[in-house]
């Protein structure tokens, strides 16, 4: 799975912080980890993925990039890396696999990258609990439906969605895709103790409707496509 529009929306749609450790969760060729270290001059950034052939290019992908020094891949399922690791997170982001109940292809690389078998949402949320710093955020782009079911998972787990992102490719067509902001669910007790907690949602649209991206979109990529 190589270069998209989520992922390159994702690395758009992160919070204005300063995060010192960035963990991304199913890196596969690198992108996202490499955003994050181009949007974050400061960041030390871990990559993990279970495949072998994605962290073969993403380790290569680090190596020819001037970010090399502060990037480091490993392939690891993200349950065993959540239990062998100390390390606390100011920001994780994923770009997870999302087909839930559709049939797979003869494919295992290409199932492990859209099949949520090999990395359920369950398993980002226990980790995520685990892994993010007090200050952390959770970071996630999903299609509009599985979004729903993944609130409703960390709503359980006493982890606060802060920020939805609702995109949209035409304003006639309905919602593709959602950014979720997730903190731990103490870091917001401290943000607003008795104050109210509504999620803050805003809107993008990609594309005008002679197909020609929008210029909200074209400003929210500049900084990492040409």
């Amino acid at each position: 799975m190589k270069i998209g529009t989520d992922a390159i929306l994702l690395s758009s749609l992160t919070p204005t912080i300063n995060p010192k450790n960035i963990l991304d969760i199913g890196t596969g060729c690198g992108i996202i980890a490499l955003c994050m270290a181009q949007k974050y001059s400061l960041s030390q950034v871990t990559a993990i993925d279970i495949d072998y052939n994605s962290i073969l290019e993403a380790c290569l992908n680090f190596e020819n990039s001037k970010f090399s020094s502060r990037l480091i891949a490993k392939q690891i399922d993200l349950l065993s890396f959540s239990k062998e690791t100390s390390d606390k997170f100011d920001l994780i982001v994923s770009n997870p696999p999302f087909f839930i109940s559709s049939l797979k292809g003869p494919s295992l690389s290409r199932n492990q990258a859209r099949h949520t078998s090999s990395l359920t949402y369950e398993n980002i949320i226990h980790s995520a609990s685990k892994l993010l710093s007090k200050k952390g955020v959770l970071c996630i782009i999903l299609p509009k439906k599985e979004s729903e079911i993944f609130i409703e998972i960390a709503n359980v787990n006493s982890l606060i969605i802060i920020k939805k992102i609702n995109i949209y490719s035409k304003s006639n067509k309905e919602c593709e895709r959602v950014v979720l902001h997730i903190i731990l669910q103490q870091s917001i007790e401290k943000i607003i103790q008795d104050k109210s907690s509504k999620i803050e949602a805003s809107i993008i649209t990609l594309r005008n409707f002679d197909n020609t991206p929008t210029k909200e979109y074209l400003n929210l990529i500049k900084d990492f496509l040409l």
